[in-house]
């Protein structure tokens, strides 16, 4: 009979056994649940709770379900959200932003409001006759005496061509070549006295011979200067200017008409024999001042005024003398 009783244990005990490792799979089934979502982990603690009846049985097989929890942690991969931030590649668009407004200040502060090399056409205004009227007169003797009268004839209105180089963006070097009209009239009177005695009186007699030369010729005034802008070139708007140089004159195309009056009053005319000027040539020291305009056309209006002191005098002759300050208002329209 104990033989049977222990054949009965060892069953029973063979049983529970099988019965112990056919748990695990049950518990299996519970990981999948938790690798799905995080907040499935939150519900394996009752089912965990559960099991420790079965684990009295297999203490060494309760580790199972432990080891099981790696999968969950499989979830870290969703937690990736860092690459998130790799947003910044959207900026980069942006530096080329940057790079076009930065060209576009940099072409704007080059624009060339006042262009480096310019030409124009200006009129010119002489504030004094270039020769002046006067009279003199000269005692050759006691009985002969000469009257010499001077009357300006010359044109104060001239014209030509001003030209204009930037050297900075104040300083530019100015040229022009402007032309003239120079001209006079002189009379020349000879009085001679002579004595006549009528009835035992002398009486002084005088006779008058005179001659009478109209001259005319062209001058060309060649100034050359160094401006002084009191804002850049590349500003725009309406800017002042000082400037100073030198300049030089030449006079040309002299023609001289003369006729003459003999003592009874006799005319006779008309000889053509060019005066010759005194000087030819004479150099002269400039200083002016203006402003320079821009219209809307993109035309250089430039108003000024201009000093020149002339060393040497074209015509220097008795009564007859050319102006050596000369004061003179320009006006220039330039491209």
């Amino acid at each position: 009979m104990q033989s049977k009783v222990s054949i009965i244990v060892v069953c029973l005990c063979g049983v529970s056994l099988l019965s112990a490792q056919t748990t695990p799979p049950s518990q299996s089934t519970t990981p999948p649940s938790q690798s799905t979502t995080p907040p499935s982990q939150s519900t394996t603690p009752p089912s965990q709770s559960t099991t420790p009846p079965s684990q009295s049985t297999t203490p060494s097989q309760s580790t199972p379900p432990s080891q099981g929890t790696p999968p969950a942690q499989s979830t870290l991969p969703s937690q990736s959200a860092p690459p998130s931030q790799s947003a910044p590649p959207p900026q980069s668009p942006t530096p080329p932003a940057s790079s076009t407004s930065s060209s576009s200040s940099s072409d704007k502060s080059t624009a060339n409001f006042i262009r480096r090399f310019s030409v124009g056409a200006t009129l010119t205004v002489l504030g004094f006759s270039t020769v002046g009227g006067s009279s003199q007169t000269v005692a050759t003797s006691s009985s002969v005496s000469t009257v010499y009268d001077t009357t300006g004839a010359s044109s104060r209105i001239g014209y030509g061509l001003t030209f204009q180089a930037g050297v900075t963006d104040h300083f530019a070097i100015a040229a022009g070549i402007y032309l003239r009209k120079i001209g006079y009239q002189l009379t020349t009177s000879i009085n001679t006295t002579t004595n006549v005695v009528e009835g035992g009186t002398v009486v002084p007699t005088v006779t008058t011979t005179s001659t009478h030369d109209d001259t005319r010729g062209r001058l060309l005034d060649v100034p050359l200067m160094l401006r002084y802008f009191g804002k850049s070139r590349h500003v725009p708007g309406a800017r002042w200017f000082a400037e100073a140089g030198a300049s030089w004159r030449d006079s040309t195309s002299f023609r001289t008409s003369e006729d003459s009056t003999d003592a009874s009053g006799v005319v006779t005319c008309c000889t053509a024999e060019p005066t010759v000027p005194t000087h030819r040539s004479s150099v002269g020291y400039v200083v002016g001042a203006g402003l320079q305009f821009i219209d809307p056309f993109g035309i250089r209006v430039v108003p000024e005024v201009r000093y020149t002191r002339w060393v040497d005098e074209i015509f220097r002759n008795l009564s007859t003398h050319t102006q050596q300050n000369q004061l003179e208002a320009n006006i220039t329209l330039s491209f």
